[in-house]
């Protein structure tokens, strides 16, 4: 009689999650703990409402919601739940209400405790049994507390009993399909996500093949007005640097019309790559009238793509002499630390927030007026595929300091 009573409670339970399945669907944006604190409020609060009595104990599925907003929606959702049902208990009143309190507050305690090792599981089968192991072990504890505290032995009636090993049965079996559930939207989110971007991801792609196939015809052109120039035996060495850079230009525009074959590695002198693209920016530094100099403790051995970081370290080093102001001065440093090789490109310019620096690297943020912030983000990609890393240091006002490890040959 109890376990079909009950079945009101995952009425009150499922309806809220349905409700929120519509946010996942993006009728209305709102912050997830927000979300999960209003519908599991008014899940907990239904629950307690149409509680079943036995005996003198309240029966109902008050945790469930609890859980679940500990669960999915953080440690602030699940401890505002844990409030809203703290205070209905309190209305509700009753010989047991303090007893009824002090078990809410402890199931609580326990989930916040031992929540934290749920987000590291993997979806989907192993957090829906962490959660039912989860809401177990109090909700065994809690049923037997109570049916001691109220049991009269002298009776041999063990109905009771009965009743509070068919209720735990119950509840596990409930949070497992309702995780279950959370789990299925949640891998439904993740999959709409990956589409979305897959398809933006495309788009881009298809558009920068196209830019690259028109940018090519113009490139050939003037680099054979270049050759032609280079006769001027008193500019020679700008000629080289000039077709040096066309031929680079190429081989990008060549990486983005094949950029689904596998880029080929080879190795070579970093000192000299690092000369070259200082010795390049140098005229675009002196414009500015900003001091641009290298400083090389070694001559490491890298193996990679050497264009690919040329054009990353110069946009590195372009970014680092714009942020600067006039008469200041950008350095970089080649040197080697743990067997790893490390580029340093220090400027003494405008500096960065610590909220500006988090969000440096993704598509879209700039601190530059007529930026996009997608050469920063793709430098950063073309160090990782030659498994280096990047990193940032940054003040405002004092400057920034970006730093490559590249792993030596």
């Amino acid at each position: 009689m109890v376990i079909e009573k009950l079945i009101i409670n995952v009425f009150a339970i499922v309806i809220p999650v349905l409700i929120y399945s519509l946010r996942a669907e993006g009728s209305w944006k709102i912050q997830r703990s927000l979300t999960m604190f209003l519908f599991m409020s008014v899940a907990v609060i239904f629950c307690m409402l149409f509680s079943v009595e036995f005996d003198g104990v309240q029966w109902d599925l008050r945790y469930i919601p609890v859980l679940l907003a500990f669960l999915y929606g953080g440690k602030r959702a699940g401890w505002g739940v844990t409030a809203v049902a703290v205070v209905v208990r309190l209305i509700q009143g009753g010989d047991l209400a303090l007893l009824g309190v002090g078990l809410i507050l402890l199931t609580a305690l326990f989930f916040g405790v031992f929540v934290s090792r749920f987000f590291t599981l993997p979806p989907k089968w192993s957090r829906v049994k962490y959660a039912a192991m989860l809401l177990l072990f109090p909700a065994s504890l809690q049923t037997f507390i109570t049916i001691l505290f109220i049991y009269n032995y002298s009776s041999g009636d063990f109905g009771l009993w009965i009743v509070g090993f068919e209720y735990i049965a119950f509840l596990v079996a409930t949070v497992v399909l309702i995780g279950h559930f959370f789990e299925t939207l949640l891998e439904r989110e993740r999959i709409v996500a990956e589409l979305v971007a897959t398809e933006k991801d495309h788009s881009k792609g298809e558009l920068a093949a196209s830019i690259a196939h028109e940018v090519r015809n113009p490139l050939t052109v003037v680099k054979g007005f270049v050759q032609l120039l280079s006769e001027d035996k008193q500019h020679a060495e700008y000629h080289k640097l000039i077709l040096s850079e066309l031929d680079r230009a190429e081989a990008i525009i060549h990486d983005y019309l094949h950029s689904t074959k596998p880029q080929q590695h080879a190795s070579f002198q970093l000192e000299n790559t690092v000369s070259e693209v200082v010795a390049l920016l140098t005229p675009y530094a002196d414009e500015r009238s900003i001091s641009l100099s290298a400083r090389t403790e070694v001559n490491a051995e890298v193996m990679g793509n050497e264009n690919k970081l040329k054009q990353a370290l110069i946009n590195f080093i372009k970014n680092a002499i714009e942020a600067s102001n006039s008469n200041g001065a950008v350095v970089v440093y080649l040197m080697q630390h743990k067997g790893r090789a490390v580029i340093e490109i220090i400027d003494d310019g405008v500096g960065m927030t610590r909220q500006q620096l988090k969000q440096l690297g993704t598509a879209y943020f700039t601190t530059k007026e007529d930026g996009n912030g997608i050469g920063t983000m793709v430098s950063i990609r073309m160090v990782e595929m030659m498994n280096g890393i990047v990193t940032f240091k940054s003040k405002l006002g004092k400057g920034t300091k970006v730093v490559i490890y590249l792993p030596t040959k």
